[in-house]
């Protein structure tokens, strides 16, 4: 019986050694949107870059060999577009159906997709380089596809299989085993705690053997390759996920054996005794000799290679012992409280349960740690400074603008707000956050577009409605080009809806199918929003296909009607102050028409604002030129952004930069003779935006 104790105690191991690389694998690299968001961060890679943009120069010249003296041109375009966040959105959109395409048997979708990354990035290139448009073969992007094809017969989808079978079971098994060795060695539920931590105890230690090799092992590849700069970016992304898991299970293994172990006494400084002469003591046995050098030759390693980890799993370890230290005294006052209140029935037992307050400690401890584990696991985002009023009578967050009239102030502002990269469902977006965390970080003109849409048979995906769709297809094929557009409707699936239920209101740029927002729980948000911030004013500024009278309508469904402000004919704009005292402190533009008399909130823009272009490619293109509205409009909006979709976040950090957007902002106010009122721009976040619309206003 001991030997089959024993036989189980190792197989056990193995078992949930394997089980859970697998199901790090399972869960990272098997789940299509995970693994879309691996392949967007290695994507990011220098070193990857680099190479791909290598590769694929070398594939379109062996293709067009005249394209050969704009070799420079072509590394640098196509690694930086490899490179470029603005291509997140498009990446994940593409990689998850690609994901999805080879764990399915059908070999055409996997060169649908590729096809699909060939289009786009064809339209990028030529984007970048308008002048090698008329060079590049047509038929590039199908040359591409062949490029990667290759047969992907049922291996894939059976390998595919078996991850997520033993990730399922081998965990299942390996624990059944490591219980069955301890019920066999006939110690109780001690045996049974005890040989479950020490098997948790040895699949980490295993675990973060190879975890250690691995990471030699890549940091020893060279660079010059595709290859191995792929592998070694795969492993930094990767690597967090082992060590996560080795780090928990190595903790409740730990703790396990804090539970089994009798008399265990948690005082710290007992504690820190016993586990320093475990460290400096030679061992009574060979094996507890054996046990002791492993220990601290992996420590030791782990130090070496992983110093910073070594430090959180201390704190953490730390942290732990506290948590326990205090949970038992506290049991300990609950369980004498509770014998005291029932002495005939308990008092016998008092030292039996005041005993087993250390275990109940160190489960309580265990799912402590594991819920800890699960919280921090969470993403975390780079935020920006919160906008906030210094204190309650300023406006817009300064003092000094209450006093001036609405067009005596300039706004920070942000084009197509909607489309936003942490936005479910946006395929190319145009700002890193969606409109509240906008509104949170001090924006103040939202520059909307409003189209109807419907649902799907898709429940992610809307339509245009009617006889938009035939005028969204048009502006969205200009926008992007033929073939970019119809790449992007097979990745997002969306070649052949059917629009299903009634039309809404959606905010899309142009093609719904590439990204919505369903407009009126949006606007019921910011008016909680406004609610909750009583002294900002915020414009909305709407490119309207949606009418007048269905935008009034949801305007006022969602709560927002006592909000708006109504302009007086041949009177000049409020103050900021008294549209705030007023209440009235939301100004709704419209792009192509106006409310009417009944709802005369809703202000004609093409009277109300004089604005310059917005098609620009290079910063040297900017200018200043009134380009709609009348010269004697009282409102003046800087449209300040370029028009490659592709490098739309590098381009935002060149242009709102504050060497690039002040003095355009000065050299508009001088050449127009008027106070730039809204500055729109991509990717607020990059540059100096609120810096320079400070500095605008006059204030710090």
């Amino acid at each position: 019986m001991r030997i089959l104790s024993r036989a189980l105690l190792v197989l056990g191991s193995v078992a949930l050694l394997v089980g859970l690389v697998a199901g790090v694998v399972n869960r990272q690299v098997l789940d299509g949107g995970r693994f879309a968001g691996h392949v967007d961060a290695v994507r990011e890679d220098p070193q990857v870059a680099r190479q791909v943009g290598l590769l694929v120069t070398e594939r379109i010249l062996a293709q067009e060999p005249d394209l050969t003296g704009l070799r420079p041109l072509l590394e640098s375009a196509s690694a930086a577009l490899v490179a470029s966040p603005a291509l997140g959105p498009v990446v994940r959109g593409t990689v998850a159906p690609l994901h999805d395409a080879l764990t399915s048997d059908d070999d055409g979708q996997v060169i649908l997709r590729l096809a699909d990354v060939g289009a786009l990035l064809v339209a990028a290139i030529t984007t970048l380089a308008p002048q090698t448009e008329a060079a590049i073969p047509s038929d590039l992007d199908v040359t591409l596809a062949s490029i990667g094809a290759q047969e992907f017969t049922g291996d894939l989808i059976g390998a595919a299989d078996d991850v997520a079978m033993l990730a399922e079971v081998l965990p299942v098994l390996g624990l059944l085993m490591l219980v069955a060795a301890g019920a066999l060695d006939r110690r109780g539920w001690r045996g049974v705690v005890r040989a479950t931590g020490t098997g948790a105890l040895g699949a980490a230690g295993v675990l973060v053997v190879l975890l250690l090799v691995a990471s030699w092992w890549a940091s020893r590849l060279e660079d010059d390759s595709i290859r191995d700069a792929l592998v070694g970016a795969a492993w930094r992304e990767l690597d967090g996920s082992f060590w996560a898991v080795a780090g928990v299970v190595a903790a409740a293994g730990l703790l396990m054996r804090v539970v089994a172990s009798p008399g265990l006494d948690l005082d710290p400084a007992t504690l820190a005794s016993r586990g320093w002469r475990t460290l400096s003591v030679a061992g009574t046995t060979p094996r507890t000799e054996l046990f002791r050098g492993g220990a601290l030759v992996l420590v030791g390693g782990l130090t070496v290679m992983r110093p910073l980890l070594v430090l959180s799993l201390v704190g953490g370890i730390a942290g732990l012992v506290l948590v326990l230290i205090g949970v038992r005294s506290l049991l300990r006052v609950g369980v004498a409280w509770w014998v005291a209140r029932r002495p005939d029935r308990v008092r016998r037992d008092r030292r039996r349960l005041v005993d087993r307050a250390g275990p109940i400690a160190a489960l309580a401890g265990a799912a402590a740690l594991v819920a800890a584990f699960v919280v921090g696991a969470w993403p975390a985002g780079r935020d920006l400074p919160a906008f906030s009023a210094t204190d309650g009578t300023a406006c817009n967050g300064h003092r000094e603008l209450c006093d001036r009239r609405f067009d005596e102030v300039s706004y920070a502002g942000t084009h197509n707000s909607m489309a936003a990269a942490d936005q479910p469902g946006w395929f190319l977006a145009e700002q890193p956050y969606g409109i509240l965390r906008q509104l949170d970080d001090g924006i103040r003109v939202l520059l909307i577009d409003s189209w109807n849409g419907q649902r799907t048979q898709r429940p992610d995906v809307i339509a245009n409605a009617g006889v938009d769709r035939k005028k969204a297809l048009a502006e969205a094929r200009a926008t992007y080009g033929t073939r970019v557009l119809e790449s992007a409707l097979r990745v997002r699936d969306a070649l052949d809806l059917t629009p299903t239920g009634p039309v809404r209101p959606y905010l899309c740029h142009a093609l719904c199918e590439l990204g919505s927002t369903d407009w009126e729980p949006l606007m019921a948000q910011v008016k909680t929003w406004l609610d909750r911030h009583p002294r900002e004013v915020v414009t909305f500024f709407v490119q309207d296909e949606v009418s007048p009278e269905d935008t009034a309508a949801l305007v006022k469904r969602a709560g927002l009607a006592s909000y708006v402000h109504t302009p007086v004919e041949g009177q000049p704009w409020p103050t900021l102050g008294e549209m705030i005292d007023s209440g009235r402190r939301v100004v709704f533009l419209l792009e192509n028409a106006s409310g009417g008399p009944e709802n005369p909130w809703l202000i004609d823009a093409r009277t109300a604002v004089q604005d310059t272009p917005y098609s620009f490619r290079r910063p040297s293109q900017f200018t200043c030129t009134r380009f709609r509205g009348p010269a004697d409009a009282s409102l003046f909006l800087v449209n300040h952004w370029l028009s490659n979709f592709d490098s739309r976040v590098t381009d935002a950090a060149k242009v709102n930069a504050e060497d690039v957007l002040g003095p355009r902002l000065k050299a508009c106010e001088a050449e127009r003779g008027q106070r730039p009122n809204f500055v729109a721009v991509d990717y607020y976040d990059r540059g100096d935006l609120l810096g320079a619309v400070d500095r605008l206003n006059g204030v710090s």
